[in-house]
């Protein structure tokens, strides 16, 4: 071992002494609490270019949210995003569903099918994500 390794080692051991006895976020966010559960997330993106050429109009896509996500799911959240596709830029809404249930998981699958006839796109990318923690915030 040469000085440098010894001066590193003395100083880690020193410096460990000097932390502080408060309980640390990551600690505290690996406690179970009422408030807390596991959860399953799903994320849907709805690319807005047509392979065909054009896009989704912002009127096609609020009318697509009004009358189909919003009929679909109880809560979510929606998006702007941007990214690329077979090479190309592509502008995108990017869907978030927490709590999601096995029915929801299908119903996104049966959205992502009626988006892509409606709209002739070759897809809809449909992510479900394991969310190891979930919680609801309130004014109390």
């Amino acid at each position: 071992m040469n000085y440098k390794s010894v001066i590193g080692l003395v100083c880690f051991i020193m410096l460990s002494g000097c932390v502080s006895p408060a309980k640390s976020i990551h600690a505290e966010a690996s406690q179970p609490a009422a408030n807390h559960t596991q959860s399953t997330g799903i994320k849907m993106y709805f690319g807005l270019s047509i392979p065909t050429g054009g896009e989704v109009t912002p009127q096609q896509w609020q009318q697509f949210e009004s009358n189909q996500v919003a009929n679909t799911f109880t809560g979510f959240s929606v998006a702007n995003s941007v990214g690329y596709y077979k090479g190309k830029k592509e502008h995108a809404k990017v869907i978030t569903i927490y709590n999601a249930s096995a029915a929801d998981i299908e119903a996104a699958n049966q959205l992502g099918k009626q988006y892509a006839q409606l709209f002739n796109q070759d897809s809809v990318l449909v992510v479900l994500l394991d969310v190891a923690q979930i919680r609801f915030v309130t004014k109390e």
